[in-house]
């Protein structure tokens, strides 16, 4: 029989203390669904929605299913964080995501066909939708153009290539780049930065600063504590925490190897050209063992700085 692995609650305590704070990393997936996405949490999610999208004016929703089964048994199935339709039957995915990877937008556009296809029921004659809006809270920069104003929150729908017209007001694109916010709590005059401040900084807290003490805000801090956490969401979350502090590790170790590799074969070659050549190969030879240990190719041009192209040639 199979011996579970159980932890002292002295150990349990301890590991916690080294991974967590007394506030939950809203960007984490676990805590994201805890705190904005339980019934008792609509205030909190409606708060946040009529920040990010003030024109909808939402007064009601109620949450949608989370896990979307796929339209053909060998397509993939999808998880949202938090999804939502609106008293008018708009619906609403709200995603976060804490590292970059290829193919993002592409996977914003995949999953906002769930929502489309879902609202056509058979027999129904008309090709009548309403409303879809993806939301994406990022950790990171998106790429833009060259003469983009460095915004946080960028809007994106369907509109004619010359001159802008709208196609259709049905589907919409929301992205909150939180990289690009780095405003301090008492800098902050408005509820949309509170939350931009909130969602990136909460876990860092030890003291909750002025405005907290009452109101939506009060609310947020109180179920953002780990404490307030069910014992069986709060084992997942401190999880997910550690796996992450394991790849960073991880990924530390391997880039602090491939320097040293480099820095040897540098200094036996004596010239800089020699250098930078031992560094570069000291990288290619870690992203090799990265991929073959089957991890992302996003955590491997991440942590060794190769190019997305090299990777892929490895």
């Amino acid at each position: 029989m199979k011996q579970k692995n159980i932890l002292s609650e002295e150990s349990s305590n301890a590991l916690t203390h080294d991974v967590c704070g007394k506030y939950v990393n809203l960007m984490n997936d676990v805590a994201f669904q805890w705190v904005f996405g339980q019934e008792s949490n609509k205030d909190l999610l409606m708060a946040l929605l009529n920040e990010l999208l003030p024109h909808l004016h939402i007064e009601g929703l109620e949450f949608y299913k989370q896990r979307q089964t796929s339209f053909a048994k060998n397509l993939k199935n999808s998880v949202f964080d938090v999804s939502c339709r609106l008293d008018n039957g708009t619906y609403i995915d709200v995603e976060v995501q804490v590292k970059e990877q290829d193919w993002f937008s592409d996977r914003c556009l995949y999953y906002s066909t769930y929502c489309i296809q879902n609202q056509i029921a058979v027999g129904q004659e008309e090709y009548t939708l309403k409303p879809v809006y993806v939301i994406s809270i990022d950790a990171f920069t998106r790429p833009h153009a060259t003469d983009w104003d460095g915004s946080i929150l960028s809007s994106y729908s369907l509109r004619e290539d010359r001159t802008h017209e709208l196609m259709t007001d049905n589907l919409h694109f929301v992205f909150v780049e939180l990289e690009n916010f780095n405003k301090k709590w008492e800098d902050i005059d408005n509820d949309k930065e509170r939350f931009y401040f909130c969602i990136r900084h909460m876990h860092e807290l030890k003291d909750l600063p002025d405005g907290f003490a009452q109101g939506i805000w009060a609310k947020l801090a109180r179920q953002s504590e780990l404490a307030e956490m069910p014992s069986e969401v709060k084992t997942k979350y401190i999880k997910d925490m550690v796996t992450e502090m394991d790849k960073r590790a991880q990924m530390k170790c391997a880039l602090r190897k491939a320097t040293e590799q480099g820095l040897a074969e540098g200094r036996a070659l004596g010239l800089e050209q020699g250098l930078e050549q031992g560094l570069e190969q000291g990288k290619l030879e870690t992203a090799r063992k990265m991929k073959a240990d089957g991890l992302d190719a996003e955590l491997i041009c991440k942590y060794t700085g190769l190019t997305p192209e090299q990777v892929a040639a490895l």
